[in-house]
């Protein structure tokens, strides 16, 4: 591979003030000040000409970061000063950082990566011999949307869980895209394109002396190969989380908000939530109709009540977000009827037919054999009045059948219709009041754990502290009866020494006088 002209290289990085990650330049070489502006046109022209060559993409792309982009980088990722950053030269390329250093890139940060890398993302990278800095932006959306959901319906990050639930597709030679299996399609949201993301990369060595290791294999590989999954630490069941989470969609840029991250542990810059736990998490939730599944129109004969209980079915959110009343029936005169169903209207049957068609379709139910065959868009007695009779006990219809006045039997029919629909209604925001009520019951359960574990640290620190103090006491009190026994032994030490220089000068006396005498 050719390189760019090295007068140019050097004066970018002097002007820069940033050492050269390939070597030493001596100071002796200095040219004539180029502008950045004439340095890209250079690193331009040179992608050009290896694009032209055939050459592949990590072989083409030079970054574009400059020094003042330090700051930026460790702000939004989190790092600690256990890690370094070093910008590249134009001549470096993401698959060849220097020594000890490792590659990733701006747009991986802007969706969601924190250093140091969640464990669960380097175990599932390790299993599959990737390295973390080959996963395209939206990998780490995806992956870490999965995570803050798994832990908020407390569910184990287990390697088999996350394994099982995501699938890997190489994009290019050394780009992997992780994102979840089509079956398990409850996180939407991420961008359809980071535009220029593959010249925005930088390199991170880890400090070894602060301890700070790598829980994967973080060489550069040309594409990925599984292995044989070692055996589950824990059993977990995840059919009551899947469940539950495929009757939804998410929003992955709204789940891998900072405060959602610092909160489960994927982040460490201390951003405490914002609101309620439970709301934010639902905040993210979109309506289902975001999640359109093309599926065949069933045409067995299916009875509303299911249609009520099926969180899946698109019309059941229709009914209760948007028409939660039945607008009052309006009968048709026998004049319409008689051209409806000779088919005088042409233009209005077919229009008509589709409009039943389209509404079949979506509910995936049969239509009762009546004139109209809705009674959501275009309700009329008739309509009611069949679907009515499908609740009716068999010994009670011939009573309903018989009766006099139609009138009072159809506005039966239509209030019955209009509780149905409410009830349905009713359901739904109960069960949410549940939900919410028991998320807002753990957050409280957790605050109280983490308050009695709290108090009984401080009454560990309280009763160490007390104990410390009275064995300073008891050691200040043998120290004064040690100073005061020392005393008395220094005195009568001094006592004794007194007696025996007196009864030497005695004896001193003594023998003088005998000798004189």
């Amino acid at each position: 591979m050719s390189s760019i002209d090295n007068r140019a290289v050097i004066d970018f990085v002097q002007s820069l003030g940033s050492p050269s990650s390939s070597g030493t330049i001596s100071a002796n070489t200095v040219p004539d000040k180029v502008s950045r502006r004439e340095l890209l046109a250079r690193i331009n022209i040179e992608e050009a000409t290896l694009l032209a060559e055939g050459r592949p993409w990590y072989e083409i792309k030079a970054s574009l970061l400059q020094e003042s982009d330090k700051s930026f980088i460790k702000d939004l990722s989190g790092m600690s000063d256990q890690y370094d950053i070093l910008i590249p030269l134009p001549e470096d390329r993401a698959h060849l950082p220097p020594e000890g250093y490792h590659t990733f890139y701006i747009n991986q940060l802007e969706m969601g990566l924190r250093f140091p890398i969640p464990r669960f993302i380097q175990s599932l990278c390790d299993h599959l011999c990737v390295s973390p800095s080959q996963l395209t932006p939206n990998s780490y959306s995806s992956l870490l949307g999965l995570g803050i959901l798994l832990k908020y319906y407390q569910a184990p990050l287990s390697l088999h869980l996350i394994y099982n639930m995501t699938q890997i597709r190489q994009k290019d030679v050394g780009k992997f895209f992780i994102r979840l299996k089509s079956e398990y399609g409850f996180i939407k949201g991420n961008p359809t394109s980071h535009k220029g993301w593959m010249s925005r990369y930088f390199f991170v060595r880890r400090n070894v002396r602060e301890g700070i290791a790598w829980y994967c294999d973080m060489s550069w590989v040309e594409k990925p190969t599984k292995r044989v999954l070692p055996p589950p630490v824990q059993e977990y069941n995840p059919i009551p989380f899947i469940k539950d989470a495929c009757t939804k969609c998410f929003n992955a840029r709204d789940l891998i908000r900072e405060d959602l991250l610092c909160h489960f542990g994927f982040s460490r810059k201390g951003v405490a939530v914002e609101g309620d736990l439970a709301e934010r998490i639902m905040k993210s939730h979109l309506l289902e109709a975001y999640k359109k599944k093309k599926s065949e129109a069933s045409r067995g004969s299916t009875s509303q009540a299911e249609e009520r209980v099926d969180p899946t079915s698109e019309e059941h959110v229709d009914l209760s977000l948007e028409e939660p009343v039945n607008p009052p029936p309006v009968a048709l005169s026998k004049e319409k009827k008689r051209k409806l169903s000779s088919g005088g209207d042409k233009h209005s049957k077919k229009k008509k037919t589709s409009v039943s068609t389209e509404l079949n379709t979506e509910a995936g139910t049969s239509q009762p054999d009546v004139e109209v065959s809705s009674f959501i868009a275009q309700p009329v007695a008739s309509t009611t009045v069949a679907f009515f009779q499908h609740f009716i006990p068999p010994l009670d219809a011939p009573v309903v059948s018989s009766a006099s006045d139609k009138k009072i039997t159809e506005a039966l029919d239509s209030h019955f219709l209009q509780a149905l629909l409410w009830g349905g209604e009713l359901s739904r925001r109960v069960t949410k009041a549940r939900e919410v009520a028991h998320s807002s019951k753990r957050s409280l359960n957790d605050v109280m754990a983490k308050h009695d574990k709290l108090m009984k640290e401080i009454e560990e620190a309280r009763g160490a502290s007390d104990a410390e103090k009275r064995s300073l006491e008891q050691k200040l009190t043998d120290s004064e009866a040690s100073f005061i026994r020392l005393q008395e032994e220094m005195k009568k030490a001094g006592e004794e020494a007194e007696e025996r220089i007196n009864r030497a000068q005695e004896e001193a006396e003594a023998i003088t006088f005998f000798f004189f005498n």
